[in-house]
């Protein structure tokens, strides 16, 4: 049995990492699928993207897996499934994940479905569910956990699709997550829950969590969506067993008007209240949507107010099949034929792209300025790039821009740094931990390794 993840166009940061929001994807399904047929005594392999026939050897599938994920990202599906229906052509192909459940049923879909024979799963796969991800297919790739609390949600947001995908409401309980977090055994572990504070057994989990070891050692949680902070204003002592159990990078989402600017603040004062400091909590914000751009830029506001950081989604319908957005293009632009502007509420192409410049300004400025008592200056930005840059390799915190700026050797060596990330991050390859080096050693592979990119 074949596993294929197609080609999606991740931004190269985001694939496996798991130290922030859109830094931590991993093929959950595949990887529950494959535990479930390696169960049943099929042998199993995990492709990513169209591989070429020779690099699968003697390994020849009688069935083919492919997993969909956004919607706007259908193209890539296809055309994987296309590559695979060409190599093998007596292979039953199956789809499944978010695009296949929420269009299974359009026209468009069904007639490529009928072109490369391919059979549709809608919705979650129930005996997959019942495994534990099989991580092996990775090949080391990762050293996080990823799970669900629950499936489904209690809200129905028009803009989410959660709950058609998932209609019916799921629970685990304290004792099947403890069970299945010691059985796969690593000390990070992210929810992939889409509303995390709503499992009725919400207390008991956090208790349970709290004390939890993993080889002798305490295990870090994340949830990978915004807390629903209805949930959080009602019971605030929800913080508190957050705070305690480890939970770290806590955001809270602002999905609705301005008006519950009143509200978020209570739920930002009960984060704060538990031990989180303002900078490290996030807030959602779906932008590109019914709120218009000047309201977003007051939400915005309130945010630089409370000394919060931004997480911002641009919008896309649920039924959009094609997003060409190109955060490069600012200087020319884009029209609607490239990708979603939602007009009818006033957006435009360069209201969206300043609307992100504003929020990563913001940010910037949250990390590095606020607690100094300085505005944003554009310098922060270098700085941040600098910073970035010596956490992908694990250097720890850089020196103060003025010493670089005055240290033609500093200089050279973070164009080196510079240079071998963005080799790293473009082909998707994993981060290099030079903790441990000295200068001298540092410079010496820095050398080598450009001469072998360069190559």
């Amino acid at each position: 049995m074949l596993l294929v993840e197609p080609d999606f166009p991740y931004a190269s940061k985001s694939r496996n990492k798991a130290n922030h929001i859109h830094r931590n994807f991993v093929p959950i399904g595949l990887l529950k699928l494959g535990a479930l047929h390696r169960a049943r005594g099929a042998r199993v392999r995990l492709v990513r993207g169209n591989c070429l026939r020779a690099t699968l050897g003697a390994f020849n599938p009688s069935h083919v897996l492919v997993t969909s994920l956004f919607t706007y990202w259908s193209e890539h599906v296809w055309t994987t499934i296309e590559h695979y229906r060409a190599i093998f052509p007596k292979a039953r192909i199956s789809l499944g994940g978010i695009y296949a459940t929420l269009h299974h049923d359009r026209a468009d879909f069904r007639e490529r479905a009928k072109r490369y024979r391919v059979r549709v799963h809608v919705g979650l796969h129930k005996q997959a569910e019942k495994h534990y991800p099989d991580y092996s297919l990775l090949n080391g790739e990762v050293n996080h956990h990823v799970t669900h609390g629950m499936r489904g949600c209690i809200r129905k947001c028009s803009f989410c699709g959660v709950w058609k995908i998932e209609p019916e409401i799921q629970y685990k309980n304290s004792r099947q997550l403890v069970n299945e977090i010691k059985a796969v055994g690593r000390n990070r572990v992210i929810f992939f829950d889409n509303n995390f504070l709503a499992n009725r057994h919400i207390r008991d989990i956090l208790v349970e969590l709290r004390d939890l070891t993993v080889n002798a050692k305490p295990v870090a949680f994340e949830c990978q969506s915004g807390l629903d902070g209805r949930l959080l204003e009602r019971d605030p002592e929800l913080a508190t067993l957050l705070k305690n159990a480890h939970f770290r990078n806590v955001r809270i989402a602002w999905d609705n008007s301005l008006s519950d600017h009143a509200s978020i603040a209570n739920e930002l004062d009960c984060l704060i209240a538990a031990g989180y400091r303002p900078s490290d909590i996030s807030v959602f914000m779906i932008y590109n949507y019914d709120t218009p751009y000047e309201t977003m830029l007051k939400k915005l506001e309130y945010c630089h107010r409370w000394g919060v950081q931004i997480s911002d989604c641009r919008y896309r319908p649920l039924n959009s099949t094609f997003d060409g957005y190109d955060g490069n293009l600012y200087r020319n632009g884009q029209t609607a034929a490239d990708y979603y502007i939602h007009s009818t509420a006033g957006w435009t192409d360069a209201r969206i792209r300043d609307f992100r410049k504003q929020v990563r300004r913001h940010n910037i400025w949250v990390r590095y300025g606020r607690s100094r008592g300085l505005p944003y200056d554009y310098r922060m930005e270098k700085w941040s790039r600098i910073h970035t840059t010596f956490k992908f390799f694990k250097m720890g915190r850089p020196p103060r821009l003025d010493v670089i700026e005055h240290s033609p050797t500093w200089k050279h060596r973070i164009l080196l740094l510079h240079r071998i990330r963005n080799h790293y991050r473009r082909n998707n390859m994993n981060s290099l931990d030079f903790s441990s080096l000295s200068r001298q050693e540092l410079d010496a592979i820095l050398d080598t390794m450009i001469t072998d990119i360069a190559k």
